[in-house]
């Protein structure tokens, strides 16, 4: 009797090389089933392991690329600011090259101003002795200066007169130096050296000349001193203070320009005061200048007999013309504030031999 197929198995057949027999391999359902099952869920098991650790390696590469990057910008950075701090250095060595080449410059005139001084004492040692004792003859003289033409106007105390009032002052820009053209930034220290002898030189030089000076001055000393005395006072003639306003508020001699804050001869005197303000002739003369003019704004020039010569500048207006006649204490002008000026005042010059001296030389306040 034939038997009844089973048909909870599979029955697989394996062929095998040819000439040999085919075997029959029986197995269950469940388990024909489960294997590729099996075989699937591992596979797949695998690529999902693999596609894990692949996103792990992904991130870690695009860190360590973002890490990259932020150590290359702040390379970046760093090169950047060393290249500026490396022009800073550059730029501050070209200034000093700059300014050793002007003071090598400026050293040089002093020198051949020392050896025209030498020169001349060589010529005529008296020359010192009488330029000494005009300056004395100068103080005792204006001693006794009157003012009474406007004894009306009271005199200040010393504190008023020392007063300073920056907002009040100008005058024409005088550069005490000049920058000169840039140097070769390697010959800075050669510049230097070159300026410390040039220095040396000049302090013994100078030392030199100085002593011998002084020598020619205390040989003529006594000589001279009546001369000067009575030549001064001939000058000062009783100089008149020019405005009703006693109070300076810059003063001769080098100072900080108010404009471009850098060190300028200031060639007067600044007397502060309120617009319109009269402003008098210092002594008798006659009128050269009555004109405007750039940072002198409008401003009158008188010449004097005794040699001198009165500016008056920054005007608010002028009551004189070129060659008139004036006499002193005449209002000439008023008080203002035009051309370079910070502010109402009179800018009071007085000029020798063509050169500015110290208006308080020959008149106080």
């Amino acid at each position: 009797m034939k038997s009844q197929p089973d048909h909870n198995r599979i029955t697989l057949l394996v062929v095998r090389d040819a000439g040999r027999p085919v075997k029959q391999l029986q197995i269950s359902k469940p388990l024909a089933f489960a294997l590729p099952a099996a075989a699937a869920l591992s596979l797949s098991s695998l690529v999902t392991s693999m596609h894990f650790h692949a996103s792990q390696s992904i991130s870690q590469l695009e860190a360590e690329a973002a890490a990259l990057s932020l150590t290359n910008l702040r390379m970046e950075m760093k090169v950047a600011d060393k290249d500026k701090d490396l022009m800073q250095l550059r730029t501050q060595v070209s200034e000093l090259s700059e300014e050793a080449d002007h003071i090598k410059d400026k050293l040089k005139s002093v020198n051949a101003l020392e050896q025209e001084l030498q020169s001349l004492i060589n010529k005529s040692k008296g020359s010192a002795a009488e330029t000494k004792e005009s300056k004395t003859g100068s103080t005792a003289s204006n001693s006794t200066l009157g003012l009474s033409s406007r004894n009306a106007v009271p005199i200040p105390n010393e504190t008023s007169f020392k007063a300073t009032i920056t907002s009040q002052v100008g005058g024409e820009y005088i550069a005490s130096y000049q920058n000169e053209s840039l140097n070769l930034v390697e010959e800075t220290k050669d510049d230097f050296e070159e300026i410390h002898g040039m220095l040396d030189e000049m302090v013994e030089s100078i030392t030199q000349t100085i002593t011998l000076a002084e020598h020619a001055n205390n040989v003529q000393a006594n000589q001279q001193a009546k001369k000067a005395q009575a030549e001064k006072a001939r000058q000062n003639a009783a100089v008149l203070w020019p405005t009703d306003s006693r109070v300076i508020s810059s003063s001769f001699g080098y100072r900080t320009d108010p404009f471009k804050g850098l060190s300028a001869f200031h060639s007067g005197v600044d007397i502060a005061g309120n617009l319109g303000d009269p402003v008098y002739a210092a002594l008798d003369g006659e009128v050269v200048t009555s004109e405007q003019m750039g940072a002198r704004g409008k401003y009158v020039v008188i010449k004097h007999s005794n040699g001198l010569e009165t500016w008056y500048m920054h005007l608010q207006a002028m009551n004189v013309s070129a060659g008139d006649k004036v006499n002193k204490g005449q209002k000439i002008g008023l008080l203002g504030n035009t051309g370079r000026s910070t502010g109402p005042h009179l800018h009071f010059q007085v000029v020798k031999q063509n050169k500015t001296v110290d208006p308080l030389d020959y008149v106080k306040p």
